[in-house]
């Protein structure tokens, strides 16, 4: 049933055939690890935001607001993959082509960097909310703090993709 382990791990190198990650690290040039312009990137990281508050408003008005905990299960782990998603995006091709491409700009470097661990903050308690809700059941006591809770997420999301996109993304052009 697990062959396919054994076989993964038979079939790599033994430990002393494996050249240390630095080694390998150290051979790349800087053209190897630049993230290139993505002309793109902007409109679709914007197509994101749009899926992820369409999806944010069907977690109430077709699963909440009915008391449709099983839909309400699935338009949360739909939102929640839609997320993921987004940030390994963002944090791939966007954030990471800005820090190259600002790394003679100290300061706005910095703001950049802010932004970034604001949102691995901000992530962090999207995808807990979305685990403690994920249920096809819920309590008296969740739904009270489903509603509070669902409107904190809505706040925090609606201010970071407004900053995101009218004060962010301007940043991100070809050098």
């Amino acid at each position: 049933m697990f062959a396919f382990i054994t076989d993964f791990f038979r079939a790599r190198p033994k430990e002393e055939t494996r050249q240390p990650l630095q080694n390998v690290a150290s051979r790349k040039s800087r053209a190897d690890r630049t993230i290139s312009f993505d002309p793109n990137l902007i409109d679709t990281l914007k197509k994101d935001h749009s899926k992820l508050v369409a999806l944010y408003g069907a977690m109430w008005k077709e699963g909440f607001e009915k008391s449709d905990y099983k839909k309400l299960s699935n338009v949360i782990a739909e939102f929640k993959a839609s997320f993921q998603s987004h940030l390994l995006k963002e944090n791939v091709k966007f954030y990471v082509y800005l820090e190259q491409s600002l790394a003679d700009d100290v300061h706005t470097l910095q703001v950049v960097k802010d932004f970034r661990t604001d949102m691995n903050e901000i992530a962090n308690a999207v995808i807990q909310f979305c685990k403690k809700y994920a249920h096809q059941a819920f309590t008296a006591e969740m739904e009270q703090e489903f509603e509070r809770d669902y409107v904190k997420v809505g706040e925090v999301l609606t201010r970071r993709v407004s900053m995101e996109e009218n004060e962010l993304y301007v940043l991100y052009q070809a050098d």
